[in-house]
């Protein structure tokens, strides 16, 4: 027996309706999550990301210890440990944490348009739209990594010191100074600008006490006192390559876009970028208007934190590199402010055209790397070998750099790096939650099989007969 149902003109069209609404909503949702940064929430992670989770799983103490014998800091590491407990492990859950430091940043640099610059509510709102579409801020939002928190230490840092806040000051500074090696530069810019800006006898007023600025690093003294301690800290292989001339002149693009060179069919568009973001500046500094006290001073202090912090570490790269773009996320935030300033001092159509420039620069580069640095779709490849693994079928990966992601995706399964030697795994792939008895030289004997995981997202079932 068979039954059908024949709907009526007007139920027909509700239906035709309803599913054309649905269709309509799948459209926007699949638009959001695969054409623009929200993209980057919802991807795979990738090794660093893994990494990061990993060792925030740890308890408090081995977080500590095992930060000291890594590159940073652990207070990014302890506050994830805790997001964890509240939020679960999922990939969205995992990064919405630098997604909050990222709107708490946006926040300080609303207060500082606000109480430093002294705009206007709508002013304010219109000018942060230059950081919330910035491709350097949100990238890195959208990612498990210490980035976002410490670009909003460094620019409260910042803000406070030049605010005299110094109480906020201080906290900030210490938690940067926890967070990223880098917020030394902070420090040692704010050093700068007291002694050639703030002094006395130079004919400005309200110094800011330089113990302000050396009560944060006496604070971080102990960590530094105990990372001496770590085994091979300061003779560890390392990733970052030396500095080049396309270093420099790249240098406004890099800040402005965040470009580290990953893409390299976009080369040539960063330095024309660079080019085009040094002649805006040239311009708008030769209609400056106001030439007065405050302005000096706002002016200079922003020219360190955008672009003198950033030449600094290219000079000292020249002997021992230590230049790697995305450290400069937080001078990004004074670049932007550093333009903002030139900006003001142009009216009427020349403002708005500056403007619309660098949005569109910043929404060209975000179509970059939407297109071109999307992670490897690590979640689909464990999805296809849980489907066909057995739970006592070990995984294999050809690569280190693979193996924390694998290990993140799929838990169930025993895991090794295959076919290497402990000693030529690099110890900035995360080296310090990787033991010996990871490594695997051989393959299973049948019937029992390995899934061998390669590079290129490909994988292979092996076995010894």
């Amino acid at each position: 027996m068979t039954f059908s149902v024949i709907l009526s003109d007007p139920e027909r069209s509700r239906r035709g309706v309803e599913g054309s609404h649905y269709n309509l909503q799948y459209t926007m949702l699949n638009f959001l999550f695969t054409q623009t940064p929200l993209a980057f929430l919802t991807q795979s992670f990738w090794r660093d990301e893994a990494f990061s989770y990993f060792l925030a799983k740890k308890n408090v103490l081995e977080i500590i210890i095992l930060s000291a014998k890594d590159f940073n800091p652990p207070l990014y590491q302890l506050l994830l440990h805790f997001w964890l407990k509240i939020f679960g492990p999922s990939e969205i859950s995992i990064r919405s944490l630098s997604l909050l430091f990222f709107w708490a940043t946006l926040y300080v640099c609303f207060l500082f348009l606000q109480e430093i610059f002294k705009f206007n509510f709508k002013k304010s709102l219109i000018y942060l739209l230059l950081f919330l579409l910035n491709p350097f801020l949100l990238y890195y939002a959208f990612e498990a990594r210490m980035y976002s928190l410490f670009t909003f230490l460094a620019t409260l840092s910042f803000y406070s010191f030049y605010r005299k806040k110094y109480r906020l000051h201080l906290l900030a500074s210490i938690l940067g100074l926890y967070t990223h090696y880098f917020m030394l530069f902070v420090m040692a810019s704010q050093l700068f600008f007291n002694f050639f800006i703030n002094k006395r006898g130079r004919g400005y007023e309200d110094q800011t006490p330089n113990n302000i600025i050396f009560k944060p690093l006496f604070l971080f003294f102990p960590w530094f006192i105990f990372i001496l301690f770590q085994k091979n800290f300061f003779t560890t292989s390392f990733w970052i390559q030396s500095v080049r001339f396309e270093t420099l002149v790249n240098l406004m693009g890099t800040v402005y876009t965040g470009y580290d060179g990953g893409y390299q069919l976009y080369a040539n568009k960063i330095t024309l970028i660079s080019l085009v973001i040094l002649l805006l500046i040239v311009i708008l500094f030769k209609l400056r208007i106001k030439k007065n006290y405050s302005d000096k001073r706002l002016l200079f202090f922003l020219s360190i934190w955008a672009i003198g912090i950033p030449l600094f570490v290219i000079f000292i790269s020249l002997v021992k590199s230590i230049y790697f773009p995305r450290y400069f996320i937080f001078s990004t935030v004074g670049f932007i402010l550093f333009l903002i300033y030139l900006l003001e001092r142009v009216r009427g159509l020349g403002r708005t055209i500056a403007i619309i420039l660098l949005i569109i620069i910043a929404l060209d580069y975000h179509l970059i790397q939407i297109k071109n640095y999307q992670k490897k779709d690590f979640r689909k490849l464990a999805q296809e070998v849980k489907t066909i693994a057995k739970k006592d079928d070990p995984i294999y990966v050809s690569s280190e750099l693979d193996f924390f992601t694998a290990k993140y995706y799929l838990p169930d399964h025993q895991l090794f790096i295959y076919n290497k030697t402990y000693a030529e795994i690099p110890d900035f792939v995360g080296k310090v939650l990787i033991s010996r008895s990871d490594i695997a030289s051989s393959l299973p004997r049948f019937p029992k099989k390995a899934f061998l995981l390669k590079s290129d997202g490909t994988y292979n079932i092996q076995a010894l007969y």
